[in-house]
């Protein structure tokens, strides 16, 4: 797997990581760092869904994937409109699990794909249920 992979990864964590810190800080305020945590974290479980769209639309691996693509947007989508920036928080945190699960059927991963999905998704879990105790 390219390097590029691990640090775009690694770079994606950072609004993750950086609003609650600077809400903390007093930066921003909780609102501002509470919306924009569950609108960045709503992204990017939907981006997940897009490995999965990617096998079956393309690489043709797998029809049924193409509805596992889906879940993660509506998914995301429930969250942020109907439970609000507080609630979506846990809505969105399964979503990222169920990804990580789902990701076992992905055919071809390349070597160090199963660790840095794992190692990206325990980061934005423990953000996400940090946030959610705060």
């Amino acid at each position: 797997m390219h390097i590029h992979a691990y640090w775009l990864g690694a770079a994606g964590l950072i609004p993750f990581v950086a609003l609650p810190m600077m809400m903390v800080l007093g930066a921003i305020s909780s609102d501002t760092a509470l919306m924009g945590f569950s609108q960045y974290s709503a992204i990017i479980l939907s981006f997940l869904g897009g490995i999965h769209w990617y096998q079956s639309v393309i690489a043709k691996a797998r029809p049924w994937q193409t509805y596992l693509a889906m879940i993660p947007s509506i998914l995301a989508w429930v969250a942020l409109v109907g439970l609000g920036p507080v609630g979506a928080l846990p809505w969105l945190a399964v979503g990222y699990l169920l990804m990580l699960v789902s990701d076992r059927w992905i055919e071809g991963k390349p070597q160090g794909y199963a660790g840095l999905r794992q190692g990206l998704t325990a980061v934005a879990l423990i953000m996400h249920l940090s946030f959610w105790l705060a």
